[in-house]
């Protein structure tokens, strides 16, 4: 047969065997040993388109599958396979055979076209100022400052979603119901933990600053979470809610978790080493006593250094690291500008406790014995404390009771006791030589270290005096400085 008609008639044959099928593969007909058969070579341009019109694409030196803006990350085995199970589906075991041959060095050896593939070509949705995204099963939720939720398309959406920020349930927008009406469980739970409405709205705003993965670099903020009272500080209670209230945040964004109890954030490198870039909240759980806030001072206010084993580390930028939340039996110490611009303490009140806890109250384990209802009113009200915090930022809520337990624990108690009982006089000169006396003649040893760090006391008396809303006069005296209480 004539070269020229052969091609033609294999060309018509080729069409209608494949049809409007995508072809990255070249078919020839040959004969050997007066034998037809036929010999299949893939095209590396058109193989590369075909990968690209299936979703794959560079980011951040990864391959990943972007599909109605939904991304996953892949191998360049789950690629191969992709091609593969195409081609099987066209049951000619020829270019099956030709196609695990020839697939393996194209995709898997030689990584040469996998990383020639284009950059995906849209940004990545994140939070900005005033808007924020929650991602559900059936659309992407909009929060916006007093504006109704807005549900959006996965197809229109304005940039792409990793598929593990994606919650596994649907999100419904109840029209008539206000964020707050108090008829989810969680809702009930948060109101139980506050002494009325400023204090109900403030633990909110926490909760919505959580869940907004915005950052400004203006406000580096780590939420501390705390009971208002603890009957004996040597033996702090647990079972108060502040578990619960960091679970609930974790079902709206990503969390990773680290032990207060064995916090060294000064010397262990791998620390952060649970943070990817979907990880929205850092969680220091059941800090120590004494726990150090200001090795946390650069990660909160800079950018994060991840560093994992065996792998380079890894600076995750300011604007998309993690918020910090630390959940405490103790009040975290530090009382300078530099400790208070960078926190926001969380005070509950102790409903709850290691005898009484949630369960018993709502006849139910919050989270895993929840019907699909109540998880739509308890995405309802975690995204009304979003709105809330983007309409009037973090609220802040203190009581007598709140100022008196930080004052104890940035001195302590007995100093307290002393205070009120003997030096709480006004107009009256005291010296701090004859107070730090009766601290260690009272008290016994343990306050011994005032004899060696003098400045301490001073430091005790001052915050005394910031507590009580007195001015503080000093001055130096026949014992040394003395200092006079004035209203």
């Amino acid at each position: 047969m004539d070269g020229a008609i052969r091609k033609k008639l294999d060309g018509k044959v080729f069409n209608i065997k494949y049809g409007d099928k995508t072809i990255f593969w070249n078919e020839k007909t040959k004969l050997k040993d007066d034998k037809v058969y036929k010999e299949y070579t893939l095209n590396t341009p058109r193989l590369r388109q075909f990968i690209i019109d299936s979703g794959f694409r560079n980011h951040e030196n990864k391959l990943i599958c972007l599909k109605n803006n939904i991304a996953n990350p892949v191998s360049p085995e789950v690629i191969y396979n992709h091609c593969y199970n195409y081609i099987k589906n066209l049951k000619d075991p020829g270019l099956e055979g030709a196609y695990i041959k020839q697939g393996e060095s194209i995709l898997i050896k030689n990584r040469g076209l996998l990383i020639s593939l284009p950059i995906i070509e849209v940004p990545m949705i994140r939070d900005h100022q005033n808007i924020s995204y929650k991602f559900y099963k059936n659309a992407i939720v909009e929060i916006t400052p007093n504006k109704p939720f807005k549900l959006i398309a996965y197809k229109m959406a304005p940039g792409f979603i990793w598929e593990k920020a994606i919650k596994k349930r649907d999100f419904k927008v109840y029209p008539d119901l206000d964020e707050f009406y108090d008829i989810s469980m969680f809702s009930k739970f948060i109101k139980n933990l506050s002494n009325g409405s400023d204090h109900f709205v403030s633990i909110c705003s926490a909760i919505g600053y959580a869940i907004h993965t915005y950052k400004d670099e203006r406000k580096p903020i780590c939420l501390i979470i705390n009971d208002e009272s603890q009957p004996d500080e040597e033996k702090p209670q647990g079972g108060t809610g502040k578990g619960l209230i960091v679970k609930a945040i974790s079902q709206i964004v990503e969390k990773a978790v680290y032990n207060g109890k064995n916090a060294d954030f000064s010397n262990n490198k791998f620390a952060y080493q649970n943070v990817d870039e979907t990880t929205c909240v850092m969680l220091i759980d059941d800090a120590c006593r004494n726990f150090d806030f200001e090795s946390l001072f650069s990660v909160i206010t800079d950018d994060l250094p991840v560093e994992k084993k065996h792998q380079p580390i890894k600076l995750i930028p300011y604007k998309i690291s993690p918020k910090f939340i630390i959940t405490t039996n103790y009040t975290i110490k530090g009382d300078s500008s530099s400790y208070k611009r960078r926190r926001f303490d969380i005070f509950l009140k102790n409903h709850y406790s290691d005898t009484f806890s949630p369960a018993d109250e709502f006849k139910c384990e919050f989270f895993h014995e929840w019907d699909k209802e109540e998880w739509k009113l308890f995405d309802h009200f975690m995204l009304g404390c979003l709105k809330l915090y983007l309409n009037k930022g973090l609220i802040s809520y203190e009581s007598k009771n709140l100022r008196l337990k930080m004052l104890k624990n940035e001195t302590s108690s007995d100093f307290y006791d002393l205070m009120e009982e003997k030096f709480n006089i006004l107009n009256v000169s005291h010296d701090y030589q004859t107070l730090r006396g009766e601290l260690i003649s009272i008290y016994g040893k343990k306050y011994n270290f005032l004899e060696i760090n003098k400045k301490r006391i001073v430091e005790w008396v001052m915050r005394y005096a910031e507590y009580k809303e007195y001015f503080l006069n000093k001055k130096r005296g026949k014992n040394g400085m003395n200092f006079t209480f004035i209203k």
